[in-house]
């Protein structure tokens, strides 16, 4: 079974026991099965398209009828950029905007690190026309609210930094951060802005106009420098334009951006990192052909040791040093020996080794009386050829600024830094109290105005 959406073709997968076991449903070629049981929790859809292709009908629908969208052949373009943001695993709707057009929660998420081209250099214009395409469907999809927050989610942040081979903990990573989010920032108060000048601004723009334009000046002093060039100058230049369109128009929606943790939608886009928190493992279990468990690489640490060209040799070498081999074939005679002489057959041991978590734990799967020695050197060479080290900090091959990169997790103080970092880009306007009318109450609370989503 197999089927195509709008020039994509969509694969089926069958949704094992983390879904609705034995359903089968066709997405495109970005996604995997891991995908398939997130796509199977959000929605009962058969397909991505049958899911998404509704929405885009109402959203069009709705848009045209007010405004939001200027014509038919725009309409079709913009519903075709948000086609090509689905299919290529790039964006998706929160979760509450898959249940109807009229979702109460109005975000959007972005796979930042399905931005990371394989040269690991950013496509920033990409990245800033799907985050205004995105601003236009919250537009059209939200319900009535007065200070028409929205959210674009830039989801795996960390996950980014290491496709791109930037350390997390790092002054450029924190730079390459702040400079990502700045993009997404600086295109959705332009596509803010566009919408304000065909619907006009959003009621509470009056209010909050002199703290918002304050917020969004502040975010272009407040981009680090280390960010490699290209991506620099385009987030500097997506701020100014946001900025000029705000002056010049208003907004028609606040908020704009936001981290947050992940969920299933952040699973259906395969993220490996969530908020502004680092990668946690660079290694997945994941259930191969067979239906058994398996240990592969995380997409971002792959993607970042693809970057480096090495031959095929040299990569495979790293790579199997951080997940293993799978196998117990072309170990050493001694460590083989060693394993027998406690009574373990290896060829016994071998259908658990792509699962387990330890040589022991695949030990005891089929010998559960046997123990092995903690410290003997021969089981645990043995232990890193067929399962892997899960850490890429003595891998062959890698340079160290990669293994910097692909470090797992961080200090407190690096996440601390990454929070301040990323914290200018985050919630424009909204945490600032509206001042108060003269000589008379204001229409609301400031202190809830702060707080709405």
């Amino acid at each position: 079974m197999s089927e195509s959406w709008d020039g994509y073709a969509a694969l089926p997968h069958r949704v094992g026991p983390d879904g609705r076991a034995g359903r089968v449903v066709l997405l495109p070629p970005a996604y995997d099965d891991d995908a398939a049981a997130a796509f199977a929790g959000l929605s009962p859809a058969p397909s991505l398209a049958a899911a998404i292709e509704p929405l885009l009908r109402d959203w069009i629908r709705l848009g045209l009828a007010r405004g939001a969208l200027p014509g038919r052949v725009e309409a079709g373009l913009w519903a075709d950029a948000l086609r090509h943001q689905a299919a290529l695993r790039r964006g998706l709707p929160a979760e509450a905007l898959w249940h109807g057009p009229r979702g109460r929660e109005r975000a959007w998420l972005l796979d930042l690190a399905a931005f990371v081209e394989p040269d690991q250099s950013i496509a920033a214009g990409a990245l800033g026309r799907a985050a205004a395409a995105a601003v236009t469907a919250l537009e059209i999809a939200g319900p009535p609210d007065p200070v028409r927050a929205v959210a674009v989610i830039p989801a795996n942040l960390a996950g980014a930094l290491m496709a791109a081979g930037v350390p997390y903990a790092w002054p450029e990573g924190r730079a390459t951060a702040a400079a990502l989010l700045a993009v997404v920032l600086g295109a959705a108060a332009e596509a803010s802005a566009a919408l304000a000048l065909r619907l006009g601004p959003c009621p509470a723009w009056t209010d909050r106009r002199a703290g918002v334009l304050r917020a969004l000046e502040a975010t272009i002093a407040a981009l680090p420098p280390g960010a490699e060039a290209g991506l620099a100058g385009a987030a500097s230049a997506a701020l100014e334009r946001g900025l000029v369109a705000a002056r010049r128009h208003g907004l028609r929606v606040l908020g704009l951006v936001a981290l947050r943790p992940a969920d299933q939608v952040e699973r259906l886009l395969g993220a490996d990192s969530a908020g502004h928190a680092p990668v946690v493992s660079i290694v997945r279990s994941v259930d191969g052909p067979d239906g058994r468990p398996r240990r592969t690489l995380a997409p971002a640490a792959a993607r970042a040791i693809l970057a480096l060209g090495l031959p095929a040799s040299e990569r495979d070498a790293a790579m199997a040093h951080i997940v293993g081999r799978g196998t117990l074939s072309g170990a050493p005679h001694a460590a083989l020996a060693r394993l027998v002489a406690l009574g373990v057959r290896p060829e016994s041991v071998e259908p658990h080794l792509r699962g387990a978590v330890s040589l022991a734990h695949a030990v005891a799967l089929v010998a559960p009386g046997v123990r092995l020695p903690p410290d003997d050197p021969l089981l645990a060479g043995l232990e890193r050829h067929a399962i892997g080290a899960g850490t890429a900090d003595e891998a062959p091959f890698l340079p160290a600024r990669l293994r910097a990169a692909l470090a797992e997790g961080a200090e407190p103080s690096a996440r601390e830094a990454m929070a301040l970092a990323v914290a200018p880009f985050l919630r424009l306007g909204l945490d600032v109290a509206a001042p108060a009318k003269p000589r008379r109450p204001p229409a609301h609370s400031p202190h809830a105005l702060a707080h709405a989503h």
